[in-house]
C-alpha cells in the first residue's frame, strides 16, 4: 500500500463515528510511527488528526440532525397504522332470580350474558375487517356459534354504487335486529326465529346503507332513504361447513323516509330529532345439517323459510320499536316432530316484539337513567327453539319445564347509565303461557361494560 493510500485509510477510520471510537488509539499510533520514520512531519500528523476530528464532528452532527426528521416522518405512519386497529369488548355479568312455585325449584344464578373480545379496523385502504370472540357460552347446542361470532373482511370500493362487499362469518341480512343495542337483557323472541345461528352464517353479501349491524357501512340510496342487503351463505348452522349444493339466500330492505336513520340504541340519552324507519327481510335454506334437524327423527330434512318485518321511531329522548318474525319449515324424507311431540309435515312459528323507552340525561357526560316497557308474544312449533323462551337457558329439569312455546311475556326495564360505556340494566318479566302451564315472574340484573 502507498503512503497516500495508508493516510486515506487512517482518515476514514477516524472519520466514521460507528468505528472511530474503537479506532482512534490505533490510528494515532500509526501516525506517530510514520512520524518517527520520517515519512510524515509533525505538522502533517497534527493536521491529519485535526482534519479527522472535524470530519467526525460533521458526521455526528449530520446523523443527530437527521434523527428528528426521520422520527417526524415515521411517527405519522406508525400512528396512522395503529389507529386503523381497535381492540374492543363487552362484558355483561348477570344475576337471575325466578321464585320457586308450582312444584318447581327456583333459580338463583350468577351467569355471564356476554364476555366478548374483538378486533376491528382496516388492513388497507377501503378494506375493513372485524373479529369477535364470545367466551360466555350459555346456549346448549350452539357452542361454535357463541364462541366465534364475527370473522369477516369488507371491501368498500363500490360503497357509493352497488354497496360494500363482505366475505366471511357475518349477520344475515334477514336477521331481525333493529335496533342493535337492546333495552332488555336478552335477545327478542323475533331474533330467535330469525335465520342463522345467533343470527350469523358464513358467506358473501352486498350491502348498501345501515341496518344497525356491524357489517353495514355508508349511506343508503336516494339521500340515505333506501337501504338493502343481499347474500348467499353455507346454511343456518355455523358448526358445519357446506357439504352439498344447498345454500341459504337472504335479502333485506329498509326505508328511512326522513333520510336519517334512528340510532342503534333503544335508549336515547342524547336527544335526537324525529325520525323513523321500517323494512322487511326474507331468507330461504334447503340445507339439512342445521340445529333444527338435530331435534328431529333420523332422516328428516327441513326446507326452511324466514320472514320478518321491523320498524323503529325516535324523537327527543323517546324511542319505540316493533319486530315480527315467522319461521316456516317443510319436512322432507319423513314427518317432523313439533314442539308438542306430534309428528307433522310442517312446522310454523311466529313471534312479535314491541316496546318503547324514555331516557333522562343528568349531565352532558352520558350519565342518566331510563325506563322501558316491552311486550312479546310467541307461537312456536320448532323444538329447537323452546329453550329460548324462558328467563335462562339452563339445563336443569325445572328450568327446562319453564320453556314457553305459546304465550306472552311482559317486561319492564330500569337502566342506569354511569358512563357511555357502563350500564346497569334491571329487568322484571312476567311469563304467561297460553297452553296448559303456569305463569311466573323473573328478575334479572345485569351490568354492561364496553371497552
Amino acid at each position: 500500500m502507498t503512503l497516500k493510500g495508508l493516510i486515506i485509510v487512517i482518515i476514514l477510520l477516524m472519520s466514521f463515528p460507528s468505528i472511530a471510537g474503537s479506532s482512534h488509539a490505533y490510528a494515532d499510533a500509526v501516525l506517530d510511527a510514520l512520524q518517527k520514520k520520517g515519512l510524515l512531519s509533525k505538522d502533517e500528523v497534527i493536521g491529519i488528526k485535526q482534519q479527522a476530528v472535524l470530519a467526525e464532528k460533521s458526521a455526528v452532527g449530520s446523523v443527530n440532525s437527521s434523527q428528528p426528521e426521520k422520527i417526524a416522518r415515521i411517527k405519522p405512519k406508525v400512528s396512522k397504522k395503529a389507529s386503523n386497529f381497535k381492540v374492543w369488548g363487552r362484558l355483561q355479568p348477570r344475576y337471575t332470580f325466578v321464585p320457586s312455585d308450582h312444584g318447581l325449584e327456583g333459580t338463583n344464578s350468577f351467569t355471564l350474558r356476554r364476555a366478548r373480545f374483538g378486533l376491528k379496523g382496516y388492513v388497507a385502504d377501503k378494506v375493513g375487517f372485524r373479529y369477535q370472540y364470545e367466551a360466555a357460552n350459555e346456549i346448549p347446542g350452539l357452542s361454535n356459534a357463541t364462541n366465534l361470532l364475527d370473522a369477516w373482511v369488507r371491501f368498500e370500493h363500490f360503497e357509493d354504487t352497488i354497496g360494500t362487499i363482505t366475505i366471511g362469518q357475518q349477520f344475515i341480512p334477514g336477521y331481525t335486529r333493529r335496533p342493535q343495542v337492546t333495552a332488555s337483557v336478552e335477545r327478542k323472541f323475533t331474533e330467535y326465529l330469525s335465520p342463522g345461528a345467533a343470527g350469523r352464517a358464513r358467506g358473501i353479501t352486498i350491502r348498501r346503507g345501515d341496518f344497525g349491524l356491524p357489517e353495514a357501512h355508508g349511506l343508503g340510496l336516494f339521500d340515505n332513504r333506501l337501504h338493502y342487503g343481499i347474500g348467499f351463505f353455507n346454511g343456518p348452522d355455523l358448526s358445519l361447513n357446506n357439504d352439498n349444493n344447498d345454500m341459504l339466500f337472504g335479502v333485506g330492505v329498509g326505508f328511512r323516509p326522513t333520510g336519517v336513520s334512528p340510532s342503534d340504541d333503544e335508549y336515547s340519552f342524547k336527544g335526537r330529532p324525529f325520525t323513523y324507519g321500517f323494512g322487511g327481510a326474507y331468507s330461504l335454506s334447503k340445507d339439512s345439517g342445521t340445529l333444527d334437524t338435530k331435534f328431529q327423527p333420523v332422516g328428516v330434512r327441513l326446507d326452511n323459510e324466514w320472514y320478518s318485518l321491523f320498524a323503529d321511531v325516535q324523537a327527543g329522548h323517546w324511542k319505540g320499536w316493533l319486530s315480527w318474525a315467522s319461521f316456516e319449515s317443510e319436512a322432507d324424507g319423513a314427518l317432523a316432530l313439533n314442539a308438542d311431540g306430534i309428528l307433522t309435515g310442517s312446522l310454523s312459528s311466529t313471534a312479535l316484539s314491541f316496546g318503547f323507552s324514555r331516557a333522562y340525561s343528568l349531565n352532558a357526560e352520558n350519565v342518566g337513567f331510563a325506563w322501558a316497557l316491552q311486550y312479546q308474544y310467541v307461537d312456536n312449533e320448532h323444538p329447537s327453539r323452546t329453550m329460548f323462551f324462558r328467563p335462562l337457558t339452563g339445563r336443569s329439569v325445572d328450568e327446562v319445564a319453564r320453556g314457553m312455546n305459546r304465550g306472552d311475556v311482559y317486561q319492564a326495564m330500569l337502566t342506569w347509565q354511569f358512563d357511555k360505556n357502563v350500564r346497569l340494566i334491571n329487568e322484571f318479566s312476567y311469563y304467561s303461557p297460553d297452553q296448559a302451564g303456569f305463569s311466573y315472574p323473573a328478575f334479572i340484573s345485569q351490568v354492561q361494560i364496553d371497552f
